[in-house]
């Protein structure tokens, strides 16, 4: 019997769908037929996986990680040592560890629901063991490594293209429990980390308007000494000229960042002596609000615990 399809089997299923899009358009190079035979078989797969199992509300952005980061690993490979490959075969290679791991989990679903469920109630977190499973794999990408593209034949090349991926296949498809436990695991991770950033969000909103406050301050600075001096206080992309409102906003924000682009910069020592100032507020800010935040973190508990 088919599991019941849960409410938020969909919603998981949207967000990765969501990354998995990402993923092919910043890409780019991906044949429109294969996405959307690709995205449907990894959307469907997931809404029985979210329905399955009795995973997190964050089951889902770990499923939607993994495959991400796989077509991400699987992109780099196939550039560094397979770019002979075709097309063709490189959607097949693609799909055969996907189809692989999701066969694994319907051939082992009783088993990896026990485990979940034992998991679920006595979560001990990510351990060594849970990730031994990527020794195998990562052997099997290294060695890909040593294969001479350019003296290899394209036939003995496709060949060992696909023996890789069918062995990466078999190894996902075996471990696919400690894989699906994994995933688990990581998604209750997720769950306790959200529910300690939500008793953040009032701190961090104050230490934001604080911060943006800064910015906005600063850059009305920069616009207003530039604009009503009789010298020009910026270089701009090489050309001493005038700075932007625009333009005063994003040097202030990257000043308060200390990120420095270097296509900004200020040539004068009145204004040299406005953005010193300004770093110095940004690294007090920074030491002061992270401090406060912590501050409130550790008091909040003790008073839900008094209520």
């Amino acid at each position: 019997m088919m599991p019941t399809v849960k409410r938020g089997s969909w919603k998981a299923a949207g967000f990765t769908a969501f990354i998995f899009l990402l993923v092919a358009l910043a890409i780019g190079s991906v044949n429109f037929v294969q996405f959307i035979i690709y995205f449907s078989a990894v959307v469907l797969n997931v809404v029985y996986l979210h329905s399955v199992f009795p995973g997190s509300r964050f089951f889902s952005i770990s499923v939607a990680n993994f495959i991400a980061l796989y077509t991400c690993l699987f992109s780099f490979f196939v550039t560094a040592n397979f770019s002979f490959v075709s097309g063709e075969l490189l959607s097949i290679g693609y799909f055969m560890p996907i189809l692989g791991f999701f066969t694994g989990i319907w051939v082992n679903r009783k088993n990896i629901k026990s485990v979940v469920v034992e998991h679920h109630k006595n979560a001990k977190g990510l351990t060594v063991g849970s990730v031994r499973w990527l020794l195998p794999i990562s052997l099997i990408g290294v060695a890909t490594f040593f294969v001479p593209e350019n003296a290899v034949p394209v036939l003995w090349g496709d060949i060992i293209f696909l023996v890789s991926m069918g062995c990466i296949t078999l190894v996902v498809s075996v471990v696919s429990k400690d894989v699906a436990t994994f995933l688990l695991e990581a998604g209750l991770l997720f769950e306790a980390f959200f529910l300690r950033i939500e008793m953040l969000v009032m701190p961090a909103f104050a230490f934001l308007t604080f911060y943006s406050m800064n910015v906005m301050v600063f850059g009305f600075l920069y616009r207003i000494i530039d604009h009503y001096s009789t010298v020009t206080h910026f270089s701009i992309q090489g050309e001493v000229r005038a700075i932007s409102f625009i333009e005063s906003l994003y040097f202030s924000i990257i000043t308060l960042s200390t990120v420095g682009y270097g296509d900004i910069i200020p040539v004068t020592d009145g204004i040299k002596a406005v953005v010193s100032i300004q770093i110095v507020v940004s690294v007090m800010l920074l030491l002061f609000g992270f401090s406060e935040i912590m501050s409130y973190s550790r008091s909040r508990p003790g008073k839900r615990d008094r209520t």
